[in-house]
Formats: C-alpha cells, sequence, structure tokens
C-alpha cells in the first residue's frame, strides 16, 4: 500500500501487489509534488464543463486594472464558449481529453462546413474556408487551451495536452489594407461617414473609440486626438461606454492637413461635450448604422472583402509604408506591446530592398 500527503495536505493511498511498484509510485508522487506538476487522479474525471465554468467564473470576477475583462469581452467568450467549445468538449473527463483529439478538432473546426453556424456572407463565397474563419477557429482553439491550463494550475489535471496543437495560419485577406487612393474614393462614395473613414483610416482608432470620442478631445492646434474612452454594443445592456481594450490612454496624430481641414469642419462652434460623431438621439453611432453605409460605400467603389476593421489595419499599414517605426505605430493603433504590432503587421513591413541596393551601389562606387 503506498501512502502520502497531496498538496492540499491530505493523506492519498493506492493498493499495490509488491512492495517495489508501491516505492516507486510514492517516488514519483513526492517529485510531483516538488515540481508542482502533482494532480489526482481522481479529479482528473471531472468534465470539461466543470472546469469551464469554473475558469470562465474567475475571468468575470477578476477586478485587476490590468486584466478586467470589458462586459462586450465576457459577452463574446461567453458565447464562443457555448456555441463552439462546449458542443464538443461538455461532457468529456479531462483524463479523456488528449493532444489528438484537440488537434482532430482544430482542423474539423478549418475545414468541414458543419462547423460554421451561419452561412457565408456573399463576399466570402469565393473563398471562404469551409470551415470557420481561422481567426475563430484560433480564438476557439485559445479558450481551450486557458481552460486546460487553468485545470493544470487547480491540479485536476498534470500536463495540458493542448501544448503543441497546431492552428490555422490567418489568410493575408483577413488583414487587408487599403491605399490613400483606395481610401479617398470610399469616404468619399458615401457622405454621411466621409469624416468617420478619414479619421479611422489615418488616425488608426478601434470604432468603439472613435465612437467614444468628444468635441474635445480634438485638439487642433497641436493636431492631436485624445483617446480615452471606447463604446460597446452589449447583449442586454445596449451601448457601454468604459475604457480602451488596453485600459490605457493615448494620443493619435492628426497626420495630414486635409483631415484636419475636415475635423475644424465637424467640431466647428460644437460643445466640447458632445460626442465628435453624434447619433440622431444625441449618443454614440451604433457600429451597424456605420457598418451599413460603409457596405453600401463598398459596394459603389466595387471593393470587396473588406469591412470597417479594414481602416485599422490601412492606418498601420500606411504608416509603416511611409517609414513610420514598429513601435510608432504600436503608439498610433494603441497596441500593448511592438510584438503586437510586429505579429499583426509584419507581412505589411514595406519590401526596402530597392533602398538597400541603391545605398550598396553608392558604398561601392566610393570605395572604387
Amino acid at each position: 500500500m503506498a501512502r502520502w500527503v497531496d498538496h492540499d495536505g491530505n493523506e492519498r493511498t493506492k493498493a499495490f501487489d509488491r512492495k517495489a511498484e508501491a516505492q516507486n509510485h510514492i517516488g514519483s508522487v513526492t517529485t510531483a509534488l516538488s515540481t508542482g506538476t502533482y494532480a489526482d487522479p481522481k479529479r482528473a474525471s471531472v468534465t470539461f464543463c466543470v472546469v469551464a465554468e469554473q475558469w470562465f467564473t474567475v475571468k468575470a470576477q477578476n477586478r485587476s486594472a490590468l486584466r478586467r475583462l470589458k462586459p462586450k469581452t465576457l459577452v463574446g467568450y461567453r458565447r464562443l464558449l457555448d456555441v463552439v467549445v462546449l458542443p464538443k468538449w461538455r461532457d468529456v473527463k479531462l483524463k479523456d481529453i488528449d493532444h489528438d483529439a484537440i488537434q482532430a478538432w482544430v482542423w474539423w473546426l478549418a475545414t468541414d462546413p458543419a462547423a460554421r453556424q451561419r452561412a457565408p456572407k456573399r463576399t466570402e463565397v469565393d473563398d471562404a474556408p469551409a470551415g470557420l474563419s481561422a481567426a475563430r477557429v484560433i480564438q476557439s482553439f485559445q479558450m481551450v487551451d486557458q481552460v486546460l491550463a487553468f485545470a493544470v494550475r487547480k491540479h485536476y489535471i498534470a500536463a495540458n495536452p493542448a501544448d503543441g496543437v497546431e492552428q490555422p495560419r490567418k489568410s493575408s485577406r483577413e488583414d487587408v489594407a487599403l491605399s490613400h487612393d483606395q481610401v479617398r474614393r470610399l469616404a468619399e462614395a458615401r457622405a454621411e461617414i466621409r469624416a468617420m473613414v478619414y479619421v479611422l483610416a489615418y488616425g488608426g482608432m478601434r470604432y468603439g473609440e472613435l465612437a467614444a470620442t468628444r468635441v474635445g478631445d480634438v485638439d487642433l492646434t497641436r493636431r492631436r486626438i485624445r483617446v480615452s474612452r471606447s463604446v460597446t454594443y452589449v447583449t442586454g445592456d445596449g451601448h457601454v461606454e468604459d475604457d480602451t481594450k488596453t485600459h490605457q490612454d493615448r494620443i493619435v496624430p492628426i497626420l495630414t492637413e486635409f483631415l484636419a481641414d475636415i475635423l475644424a469642419d465637424v467640431i466647428a462652434d460644437r460643445d466640447p461635450c458632445e460626442y465628435l460623431f453624434p447619433h440622431h438621439d444625441g449618443g454614440p453611432i451604433p457600429l451597424d448604422w456605420f457598418r451599413w453605409r460603409f457596405d453600401k460605400a463598398a459596394e459603389h467603389v466595387c471593393m470587396t472583402g473588406i469591412s470597417p476593421k479594414t481602416l485599422r489595419h490601412t492606418a498601420g499599414s500606411l504608416a509603416l509604408g511611409a517609414g513610420a517605426s514598429v513601435v510608432t505605430v504600436q503608439k498610433l493603433l494603441g497596441h500593448r506591446s511592438p510584438m503586437t504590432t510586429m505579429n499583426v503587421y509584419s507581412h505589411m513591413l514595406p519590401d526596402d530592398f530597392d533602398n538597400l541596393a541603391k545605398a550598396m551601389n553608392k558604398a561601392a562606387r566610393v570605395s572604387g
């Protein structure tokens, strides 16, 4: 009989036929306890759903300034959990979840039409994946990974079976960006959203940040826009104004003369407390209102496969193309770190081989 005390101070036992087997087991348990990898086999019989709900509760109750989730994010987590993750893993015991099963599920999400909860949009039909988009598959996998990592920390299981699972790569069209001429054509196609399109395409703000911007946040003298709030739509609560996605304020530059002129007209003789772009009721303009007009403008100028988020990618791409450093673009877009900017925009970095060739030729001629 092997006897030991677990990490919670409880005595555990396990029967063996031979003393040597019991001693070997105690040795393994002692090592696991000392390295923090011990997990009670009985706890591994709990279902994924039980641990997932514990994980979600911790997420929802976290009030740390850096880790607090916005209401919309929590709603998104809940929907992803209920619609994509739990239908597969709800009643599966943790001990029965292995690497191969998770990998097979990830590829099923990415390739099987049955994984989609809706029909493809008209703009997606030509090149839509058979399953969910790569971004959605990655989100779904990351949620499972986080739940299982939580299970490891709580000593339900000794190791995370999601480690090393391969994920699909996002296609380049998911991060498409516009040229200066395309921005102009899109903005001029619909007068109602003209100024908003220009601000988003050259300021790189998230739509919710623009919706929350007040007249008083625009400083034409310094050519700056203060970004400190964000508006999101939360099911059941309507439009909720909160701090930004990263919980940090930032300053966005007004980079062009014509954008400064446009904003001067927008804020002329207005109360500083008013929303910069108010809805008919004086509140922030809903994303759906903007998206409908954006889609009509895009259709009018024959631009397919773009969304309001394209304008944010456009700001990052145009800034990089103009020679801005990754750190500068990080500050412009409000990313938490330059690494985030690199991960998202590395494929948009300009090809500088021509400039390098000119410099090398010049150096070679001088030395010759």
